[in-house]
């Protein structure tokens, strides 16, 4: 497995890459980035089974962006975010750009180790400490970039997982600490985005197997 590793802190790809020659035969690092213009490079040069990626380096701006941008370049890589922060905003960015999973920094070798083999194996991993919808986000996306849902910002991304589980406005309202006529201006910008009229078409365009949101 050719594994291409992105992180600007020197230390830890180094650590990463020992980690991972140590551990088996089967992973071969083909290169080091230290920031998103490498990563991108490399990524194209080699054109690895698998991106490791922390999303917090120089030349990355917006995530999603970011990974489409990769699997452009690369179709058959697939991407596992590893990252600092528990960060579900972050999280649904990556998964609407095509990642396959989200990994915390903080996270054992063996559940590393096990969310590799996983993402090789076709599936998707994401840190247990990140609520269930952002597995099931990852789970839809089915590592396919969504260009609609690209255009969301993050918070917009975070309304919309919160329509796709039920929530009216205000009870969005109370779990961002926002209020209801932010999150009516959100609801307002999301159905523009995506080209749909109500909620129940948003919430289809973001779980397409969901099969009823109040109107």
């Amino acid at each position: 497995m050719r594994i291409v590793l992105a992180d600007d802190h020197s230390l830890f790809r180094e650590m990463l890459t020992e980690l991972l020659r140590s551990k088996t035969e089967s992973y071969k690092v083909s290169g080091e980035a230290r920031d998103g213009a490498e990563a991108l490079a490399l990524v194209a040069y080699h054109q690895p089974d698998l991106l490791l990626l922390d999303y917090q380096m120089p030349h990355v701006s917006r995530l999603s962006t970011f990974c489409q941008e990769v699997i452009q370049r690369s179709p058959a890589t697939r991407i596992l975010i590893v990252s600092g922060h528990i960060g579900e905003k972050i999280a649904l960015e990556a998964a609407i750009g095509g990642a396959r999973g989200y990994i915390l920094k903080g996270a054992s070798i063996a559940d590393l180790l096990s969310a590799i083999t996983t993402i090789q194996e076709g599936g998707v991993w994401v840190d247990p400490q990140l609520p269930k919808q952002v597995f099931h986000t990852f789970l839809n996306q089915g590592g396919k970039a969504t260009e609609n849902l690209g255009q969301l910002s993050r918070q917009e991304l975070q309304v919309l997982s919160l329509v796709s589980q039920g929530m009216n406005n205000k009870e969005i309202s109370a779990r961002l600490y926002i209020s209801r006529k932010t999150v009516k201006n959100h609801l307002t910008h999301i159905f523009a985005k995506l080209g749909v009229t109500n909620r129940r078409q948003a919430a289809l365009a973001f779980l397409p197997e969901k099969e009823s949101i109040d109107q």
